[in-house]
């Protein structure tokens, strides 16, 4: 029967390679093949139970393809018309690779003959495995081995259920290649996880008939139990018709068409206030959304607004700044204060210290070297208003969100003011780029204190920028104090949230000498440039000044954070600067190039270390530079040649801001962090505005082009790097949270949106 399915597809191809041709029988054998396709898929899915779900889906939508395209040739509007079409055949296209692609294991079993057999569980050799009334039963682990399975094997089903999560197998077996497990042992292996049904589904490449099969199962928790009811042999891998695989691939293809064709994408924002509003928000929706379904893998419940205990930031310093203090109410151990050098973290094991991780010590006193900013803003008034201490995760959501929403708003606001002539369909794609790249992502699924502090730094930082550009310091239009004000205000409680955004409150000084200079050059007098100046620097001479008698009160140092006395895995009070070490972040950050491998999620890398031949620590293994998570930002090298696009008289003042933002910010971001570690979240810092920074250079270069098939060229760069964005920054965010301890029950969600889009699914 599978070849009435083969026969259906074949004349879905033909109806497709039919719907492009302008011969005169062309639309008739268009709709002679697809309604034939239809019929056949019908009948599949009438008589072959393996391939019911991408029959029918062929079927229904090979249907819908085919009525929207006999209404799309009585349609009267051009435009209306030819999109219509394309969705009629991207839809056929889409559908033939879902079937023959995506659902390529479910023929894994035509090539050979495979003989369907149910395993005799009890005739098998069990290893901590107890009959009951539904199948048999182990604790944490257990093995059935089957001495003379005498046939050829393509599928393994395990029908198995766990009160944990997911069940680990591995598999052993001899075949006619080998007849001992030496070599064969292990070599099929994965897991079986709770709501994935195609998961007990085990897809095997063995040769030639099965001798000996030993199937070993386990769970990560070694009291659950697992309960096995059969193991069958040669049953066809079930198909898929994923309608939201397509539907995401149809809005892909749907973009790309629009982008090319749409009147209104190709349209300057200056005309298109409305649609650039709502293509802005819709963008910066669905980043929230993104960010928030990442971070609800840890979400935990109501209960998690009732805490009672916390982590440094949640609840240490709360209890130390409600009994004024600022030192942490906790009591250093005698065995760490008798410590002749307490930051040695191998001594520190050797002698069995008894020390709180990655918290500051200083003359026999607990500090924590992580932000004020999110304590006083957040976490105290919560406790102090509930008696309760607010849950990590729900901090991280508040401060990405808001960072998501002002990075959109800064953009918006950029490009409004410098760039009205550019279309909505290249603001759209740089705009999802900028999202694609930013690395918030990777301050999502787990939240600690680190991640609070990035994630709040990264918010007031996108706040701060955000305002600083609706000032109108730079740019046409008068200049907001206020705005300037609530620009240097957040830039100030960034610092206060994670000392590193400091170096933005530098950039805001010379926006804010930019912004004297368009004043005095407008005649403005004295007294509204005395309160521009107070609005400017007040916040900073405020805000920093108590920074500043914080770190006084705790280090003894107007500029110390307290960073160099953390307990932590290297002991920064004596660790010497070496080049080489500052170039592995500069490389990994910038530089490292990701790897394609044939398995989802297809882009990986690795973190680079330049061979230093001396202790440095690396994080995470997530290494990819900006100019491979984000195409554009290429462009930042031909900035120079961009220049000469620019007004005359503002030259210099551009490319003072332009470095600053785009190669001076994140080169100082990245030494700076050079004695901690590799982390990729530390991208956070800077990817946004590095990425903004490179696309003002390509629109700049493109506002100037005379060549309309360079322009083409240009256009079609930025929508290929955005879809690339999009695929190498999830395949990394994907990498770097999977396999991990950090999604808990949660896991099966990642491995499900694998297997939405993998082609081998044999893990």
């Amino acid at each position: 029967m599978n070849i009435i399915f083969v026969v259906g597809i074949i004349a879905l191809t033909a109806g497709t390679v039919f719907s492009f041709l302008k011969k005169d029988f062309a639309k008739k054998a268009y709709i002679i093949c697809t309604a034939a396709s239809i019929v056949l898929c019908v009948f599949s899915f009438a008589v072959n139970d393996a391939l019911k779900s991408i029959s029918i889906g062929v079927a229904l939508l090979a249907a819908l393809s085919l009525a929207v395209n006999i209404y799309a040739q009585k349609v009267g509007r051009e435009g209306i018309k030819n999109t219509l079409l394309f969705i009629s055949k991207a839809l056929m296209i889409i559908l033939i690779i879902e079937a023959v692609v995506f659902n390529f294991n479910s023929y894994h079993l035509w090539r050979g003959e495979y003989n369907k057999k149910d395993l005799n569980l009890s005739t098998a050799s069990a290893q901590n495995f107890n009959k009951n009334q539904m199948g048999y039963t182990a604790t944490g682990s257990g093995s059935f081995e089957f001495s003379d399975v005498n046939e050829r094997v393509g599928t393994i089903l395990l029908d198995v259920s766990s009160d944990h999560y997911k069940v680990d197998y591995s598999i052993d077996f001899t075949d006619e290649t080998a007849e001992t497990y030496r070599c064969r042992s292990g070599l099929a292996k994965g897991s079986i996880y709770r709501g994935i049904d195609s998961s007990k589904y085990i897809v095997c490449n063995f040769s030639g008939k099965v001798g000996k099969l030993k199937i070993n199962l386990s769970t990560e928790n070694q009291t659950s139990n697992i309960q096995v009811f059969s193991a069958k042999i040669n049953y066809d891998y079930p198909s898929e018709c994923n309608y939201g695989r397509i539907a995401i691939f149809l809005l892909g293809a749907l973009f790309v068409f629009l982008f090319k064709k749409s009147i209104a994408l190709r349209s300057p924002i200056s005309e298109k206030g409305v649609l650039l509003k709502r293509v802005t928000a819709v963008i910066i929706a669905t980043a929230i959304i993104v960010s928030m379904t990442l971070s609800f893998t840890n979400v935990k419940g109501r209960s998690d607004f009732s805490m009672t205990t916390g982590n440094q930031m949640t609840k240490e310093m709360v209890d130390a700044f409600e009994k004024g203090k600022v030192e942490l109410d906790i009591q250093p151990s005698q065995s760490l204060k008798n410590m002749k050098n307490p930051y040695d973290w191998g001594v520190r094991l050797e002698q069995n210290v008894d020390s709180l991780w990655d918290h500051v010590y200083y003359n026999g006193k607990y500090y924590s070297y992580y932000g004020a900013g999110p304590v006083i803003l957040l976490f105290m008034p919560y406790h102090m208003l509930t008696g309760h201490y607010f849950p990590s995760v729900w901090a991280g959501i508040i401060f990405n969100s808001i960072g998501l929403l002002f990075i959109g708003l800064a953009f918006y606001t950029l490009i409004k003011k410098f760039f009205p002539d550019i279309s909505v369909g290249i603001f759209t794609a740089a705009l999802v780029t900028i999202f694609a790249s930013c690395g918030v992502w990777y301050c999502t699924v787990n939240v600690n204190f680190y991640e609070i502090a990035q994630s709040s730094g990264f918010c007031f930082t996108a706040l701060g920028a955000y305002f600083m550009l609706a000032s109108n310091v730079i740019g046409g239009g008068k200049v907001k104090k206020r705005n300037v004000l609530l620009s240097t205000l957040f830039l100030a409680i960034g610092v206060t949230c994670r000392p590193t955004t400091i170096v933005w409150c530098v950039v805001a000084l010379a926006f804010i000498v930019v912004g004297l200079l368009k004043l005095k050059n407008e005649n403005t007098d004295k007294k509204q440039i005395i309160l521009y100046l107070a609005a400017a620097l007040i916040p900073f001479i405020i805000i920093g000044g108590a920074q500043m008698y914080y770190n006084y009160a705790r280090f003894g140092s107007f500029t110390d954070f307290g960073i160099d006395y953390s307990l932590t895995i290297n002991d920064f009070t004596k660790t010497e600067f070496h080049t080489q070490a500052a170039a592995v972040g500069f490389f990994d950050y910038i530089f490292a190039l990701p790897s394609f491998t044939g398995q989802f999620p297809y882009f990986t890398s690795t973190v680079s270390n330049l061979n230093i031949n001396g202790y440095y620590y690396v994080m995470t293994l997530n290494g990819c530079g900006m100019l491979f998570r984000a195409l554009p930002v290429f462009a930042i090298f031909v900035s120079p040649f961009a220049l000469k696009y620019v007004e005359k008289k503002k030259r210099v003042t551009t490319a003072i801001l332009f470095a600053l933002c785009a190669v001076v910010v994140p080169f100082v971001v990245i030494e700076s962090i050079w004695e901690s570690f590799y982390g990729v979240r530390y991208m956070m810092d800077f990817a946004w505005e590095m990425t903004a920074c490179a696309f003002m250079v390509i629109f700049l270069l493109y506002r100037n082009l005379k060549s309309e098939e360079a322009k083409h060229l240009y256009r079609a760069f930025i929508v290929v790097s955005m879809f690339l964005a999009i695929v190498v920054n999830t395949a990394l965010t994907f990498s770097y949270f999977y396999p991990s301890p950090y999604l808990n029950n949660h896991e099966a969600d990642f491995v499900g949106f694998a297997r939405m889009f993998s082609i081998f699914k044999t893990w």
